[in-house]
Parts: structure tokens; sequence; C-alpha cells
């Protein structure tokens, strides 16, 4: 391999310092720029670059832009007490609170405007279901458009192209299909290092585990089927009101497919320690990703941004082709899905900003094809949150078998969380979809026996139980 343990290692380590949006070093703003504030995560800010210069190449406007970690920290804040930023770009906005605040622009003009190479209108280039999801009640008491979804999204199993067509093993279509192919894989005891051999798995029980939400919450899907599915996020209980939603986290009833779907997790990777590197229940997603480049695990739970990522670690391109694999599915009989990872995602337009208008261009501009070929090739696999059936990514994906994987896998039938239920964005951290945003990934890999889907079941459905009443009120949804 080109790059050393060594400096692996040190990738594990380093801090980079990033910008911050609003520094003290923000330079002085002229009255015909728009200023854009992005949040640094897996996308980098190389396409935003790229796509700011062709924005100001076609219109003439000019555009400053920072990015940032820390984003969330401040936005409330920025948004309240005014800022220069005309354009919010990030994951996690609570822009429905933002909006009731009277904080956001209306965007309703936007969603009726033409786009550049296409029939129809702005609202028409979004992927299907998120114009729904982008429109609440304002400060106004009625409902307008106050975002556009940032970005659609593919999770699952992120596969070493090499090593599975050096050792003859196809990829698994079925759940079933997969558990065989661990078997095999560990069966060939490849050898890694000089003490180690293969693994299937790779992954970070430390800080990301949530990334087995992608595959599980599909076999969930699959097995539950769309109209519970829905009921679901509905949140409502057999008498048809939000009094006895809890009902919906029985695990003898309303969750029972979640919990199928955690159990065969459990019997893949918690109840099954060979499938995975020694210490993946407590890596950091550094480290996973270490094991993987270095060739110790097969597979590793990931999502759009795991190219992105992978090259930063291994401080340049991989030496081996790597692609996304559709989730093996639940039962052979089940529909391919593809679970819609960062869905959530928004971009928003202060109602303080003097440049809405130069906002709402810009916002129009990433809706073409010209902006969504920038992001996704830049990105090296991310998409925007816009219909790309008439965008053409041949010239790119000829050349890249991990976009063109993650361009198969949305093509699948799309599935969220998302919703625009009060119960959902108010109390979020609360009911979506792990009562608390309590993981037990890591703690089942650890203690088996103490994290079955019987344990865990009735705990969490006695917090929500528990909880429920105040969290409706929360949501303003009870007295």
């Amino acid at each position: 391999m080109k790059r050393k343990l060594s400096s692996l290692i040190m990738a594990l380590t380093g801090i980079a310092l990033l910008a911050s949006c609003g520094g003290n070093n923000t330079p002085a703003k002229s009255d015909d720029e728009l200023w854009i504030c992005a949040y640094n995560g897996g996308y980098g800010e190389q396409w935003l670059k790229d796509v700011c210069e062709a924005f100001t190449e076609k219109t003439g406007i000019p555009v400053h832009y920072d990015v940032s970690t820390s984003l969330l920290d401040t936005l409330e804040s920025s948004l309240k007490n005014g800022s220069d930023y005309d354009l919010f770009m990030s994951h996690d906005i609570p822009w429905q609170r933002f909006a009731a605040n009277g904080y956001l622009a209306n965007l309703d003009d936007l969603y009726t405007t033409a786009v550049d190479g296409f029939s129809g209108t702005f609202k028409d280039r979004l992927v299907e279901g998120a114009a729904d999801l982008s429109k609440i009640s304002g400060e106004d008491g009625t409902e307008h458009y106050y975002k556009v979804p940032y970005t659609q999204g593919a999770g699952g199993f992120i596969y070493n192209v090499k090593m599975f067509q050096d050792n003859g093993w196809s990829v698994p279509t079925t759940y079933d299909e997969l558990v065989t192919l661990c078997q095999t894989i560990i069966d060939a005891k490849i050898q890694v290092g000089a003490r180690e051999t293969v693994k299937p798995f790779a992954w970070a029980g430390k800080d990301r585990q949530y990334y087995w939400d992608y595959p599980m919450f599909e076999w969930w899907y699959q097995l539950a089927g769309k109209e519970k599915w829905e009921t679901i996020k509905a949140y409502k209980g057999s008498d048809g009101t939000y009094a006895k939603g809890y009902e919906v986290y029985d695990p003898a009833n309303g969750y029972k497919e979640f919990y199928q779907a955690y159990d065969m997790w459990w019997n893949l990777i918690a109840n099954n320690s060979a499938n995975s590197t020694t210490t993946s229940y407590s890596d950091t997603i550094a480290s996973a990703r270490a094991n993987f480049i270095l060739g110790k695990a097969a597979m590793i739970p990931y999502a759009s941004w795991g190219k992105y990522e992978l090259e930063q670690t291994n401080e340049g391109p991989l030496d081996f082709d790597i692609a996304l694999m559709k989730t093996p599915k639940a039962t052979a009989e089940s529909e391919e899905v593809n679970f819609m990872v960062g869905f959530g995602d928004s971009m928003i337009v202060p109602s303080a900003s003097t440049h809405q208008d130069l906002a709402k261009q810009f916002l129009n501009f990433m809706a073409t094809a010209k902006a969504g070929e920038i992001f996704v090739k830049d990105t090296e696999g991310s998409f925007l949150a816009f219909d790309y059936s008439d965008v053409d990514l041949s010239a790119i994906e000829n050349g890249d078998t991990y976009i063109k994987s993650i361009h198969q896998k949305l093509s699948n039938t799309n599935i969220s969380i998302v919703s625009t239920n009060p119960i959902t964005y108010l109390t979020t951290n609360k009911v979506m979809p792990w009562a608390g945003n309590t993981y037990y990934y890591d703690k089942a890999a650890s203690e088996p026996a103490s994290y079955t889907s019987a344990i865990i079941g009735e705990t969490m459905y006695g917090e929500v139980k528990s909880g429920w009443a105040s969290w409706l009120k929360t949501a303003g949804l009870s007295d």
C-alpha cells in the first residue's frame, strides 16, 4: 500500500483548523455580494468553491463563502441577532422552530421559478416528497416554504471491490447471503499483518455507531411495509390520538419489526464477534476507516460521504476500488429500498438578510444540472436533493465505481424518517426513532446477552410511556 500505517495513525489524531462563520477575521461585505455559510462535514468545501465560481460566471454576482464545524452552535444567535450571511447550509437545522419564530425568509416565490435546462418549476426539480417536507406554518400562522432540502443520500455497506474480485466473493443480495458471505470470509483466514486475518466488518462503536441504522432501517421498512412505516411516523395510538402515541413503540406490536431488524443486526454482529475487527465496538470512525484501508476488513457501514472521508484518512486516493452495495434485503421477496441518509439537511435564508433575492437566485442555480454535477464530482459520491434522472453523470461514473454505485442505490424506492409532525421535530431527540437517541450497538457488541431485543424493547417502551405526556406538551399537542 502507498500509505503506511504510521501515516494512518497520524490521521486519527490530527485536528483540522477550520474557518468559523462570523469569525473576527471576516472581511467587509460589499453591497452586491452574496454571503454563504455551510457546515463543514463529509462534503468538504471544494464543491462550494466551484459552485460559487460557476454561479458568479453565469450571473456576475460575487459570492463570499465560509465553512464551519461549529455552525449549529452559533446559528440561532446569528438568525436572531442578525449576521452578514444570506444563506446557511447544514444538517440538523431546527428550521421549523426558526420559521415559527420569524427568523426565516418565505421561499414561496423560489418554488415557482423556472430552472435553466428543465421544464417545470423549482419545486418540480426536488426529489419526490421533498417539497412537502419543506413547508410549515410560520410566524404569520399560514403555511409557506421556509427551507430547501440540501442533500439526498445512500447508506449501507461500502466494500473493497478488489478484495471481493480477488477472492471470488459475490455481492450478497439478501440477508441470508450476507450471513453466508461473512462465514466465507472468516473461513478463508486471509492473513493481514503478523497476527490478524481479514474480518467481514470494521465499524465505529465509539462515535458513529449509528451508521448501523442505515441497513437496519431498510430491513425494518422491508419487514413492516409502507403502510405500517407511515403509521409509526404519525405517532398516534390505537384510538387515533396523540395521547396514546406511545403505543407505536410497543415491541409486541407497533415496533415489532423494528426489533426484528435489530435481531438481524444482533445475530450478525453483537452475537458473533468474529464478524468484526477486534475493537470495533470501541473504535472511533477514524480507526475503523484505517482498518478498512489497511485491508483488515472487507466491508464498513457508511454513507455517501464515505469515499471522501476514506481518502482523507489515506491522505490520497485509495489503492483499490470501492462501491456501496445495495443493502442485502431482509428476505428474497423484499422490495429494494434506500434509506435517505441526510434527507433532513437544510438550506435556509435568514429573514434579516438584505440579499434574499441573491440567495434565492443561488438556490435556483443549485437546482441546475451544472451545480448537480459539480456537487457529485467534488464530494465524490454525495448528491443534492434534486432529481438527477435528467442529469448526465456518465462521464463521472464511467471512471468511478463508487459514485456509480451511489447513483444506482438512489434509484431504488427511497424512504426516510423525516417528518413535519410536531412531536418529531420539537422532541426529535426523544422520539426518532431510538428513544432518547440511545443507541445500543456498542453496548450489545460488548455484552450481547444484556442487550437483546427483548431487553432493550421493554426498556425503551417504558421510557417512552413515562415521558410521553411531557413530550406532547413540549410539542404543543396537549395542555
